[in-house]
């Protein structure tokens, strides 16, 4: 098996141009949303926009907060706002949103409104560039606060064509972006939980490696609720090795008499459809990482 620490060499052209096409719209921004996922909000963060985007507020909007340890996610709100950000936990999929997200909207620019009121200016406009990697919900998000209202997009000046401009009310635009990934990953860990979440393509990070330590994560911190998924109790020691991950790999595909060939026990199989049920959410409850994860890249 390939279970090498991978390296990685990924950033689609595309994402280039759309970088420098939001650079255009900075001017104009008074406060950055951020869509994660609530079950790596910290991987789910895009680094490049740290530096384009310094001085700006920022609005970390958690989706997917019901597959994720409400513990961990609570961790990581606090996290959040003690280093300066505001948080705002989607756990419903069907409440309203809107009305809470431009209260926060409004708290969070309330000198930028005040100030422009003193300059006289009566209704003080606030534009939103809102922001995520591929696959963290942020079309469900913008769905949710566009319905009934207008969409704008392309073929209008200061508005990139792929971009959206959505009128959330009299004096807020919220412009949405397209999913872009950072240049580069930080370290292995953040690449792991972004393939964990389905944000990056399989092929990054051979399957192997990946597969065995999402199963080496999830069984040192989640034990339990992996062996209810697998309907399996495994022994071994912990911390789990990556070689013990393999022998949970064997052990399931011998549970269910999945062979090659004689003797050799089939895991490819067994790793398809984990990662098959895994993107499909059927683990609930858990989270890729918590906020001490940012004292060691290993797992």
């Amino acid at each position: 098996m390939d279970l090498e620490k991978a390296s990685f060499n990924w950033f689609p052209g595309h994402m280039n141009k759309a970088i420098k096409e939001i650079q255009k719209q900075i001017p104009v921004v008074d406060l950055i949303i951020e869509i994660v996922d609530a079950r790596a909000p910290y991987s789910s963060q895009n680094p490049i926009f740290k530096k384009i985007l310094t001085n700006k507020s920022k609005l970390l909007v958690f989706t997917k907060c019901d597959l994720a340890d409400a513990n961990v996610v609570k961790q990581w709100k606090d996290y959040f706002e003690a280093n300066g950000n505001y948080v705002y936990l989607i756990k419903n999929k069907t409440v309203p949103i809107i009305s809470e997200i431009i209260k926060l909207i409004n708290t969070i620019t309330f000198e930028k409104q005040n100030r422009d009121k003193n300059r006289g200016i009566v209704n003080p406009q606030i534009n939103a560039l809102v922001i995520g990697v591929p696959n963290v919900g942020k079309s469900t998000v913008i769905s949710r606060l566009a319905k009934g209202k207008e969409l704008k997009i392309g073929n209008k000046p200061g508005v990139t064509r792929g971009m959206q401009r959505i009128n959330l009310d009299k004096n807020i635009t919220l412009i949405d972006t397209p999913g872009i990934l950072p240049a580069r990953f930080a370290n292995e860990k953040e690449a792991i939980n972004l393939a964990a979440i389905n944000a990056i393509k399989r092929e990054v990070i051979p399957k192997e490696r990946f597969v065995c330590l999402l199963i080496q994560n999830l069984y040192n911190n989640y034990q339990e609720t992996l062996e209810k998924f697998f309907q399996e109790k495994f022994y071994f020691n912990k911390p789990l090795s990556l070689d013990d991950s393999v022998k949970i790999l064997e052990s399931l595909a011998q549970k269910n008499q999945w062979i090659v060939v004689e003797g050799v026990w089939d895991i490819e199989r067994v790793m398809e459809l984990f990662i098959s049920d895994l993107f499909k959410n059927k683990l609930e409850n858990i989270s890729f990482e918590n906020p001490d994860f940012l004292k060691n890249e290993a797992y």
